[in-house]
Formats: structure tokens, sequence, C-alpha cells
């Protein structure tokens, strides 16, 4: 029982370093000042 609970544990540790490093690569992206990557223009940048 105590194995069972401790690869339940572990899965899910290991869940959640997956899903912190996919948000910090889209943070990183996001603030990377690159507007290829966004999915719609700014309006700023039309009213220019």
């Amino acid at each position: 029982m105590i194995k069972a609970f401790r690869r339940m544990v572990a899965a899910l540790t290991f869940i959640a370093v997956v899903a912190a490093a996919l948000k910090a690569a889209f943070d990183w992206v996001a603030q990377s000042g690159d507007d290829d990557h966004e999915i719609f223009a700014d309006d700023d940048r039309e009213s220019v």
C-alpha cells in the first residue's frame, strides 16, 4: 500500500514538474518581444 502511494506521489510530482516547465517555456516565448508567436496582431501596430 505504501509503495502504491509513493508511486502515485512520484507520478503527480513528475506531472507538476512537466507542467511548470511548459509554463516557463510559454512565459519565456511571450516575454521575448517577438510578435511572430502571437495569434492575434496588436491593435496599436495597425494604427501606426
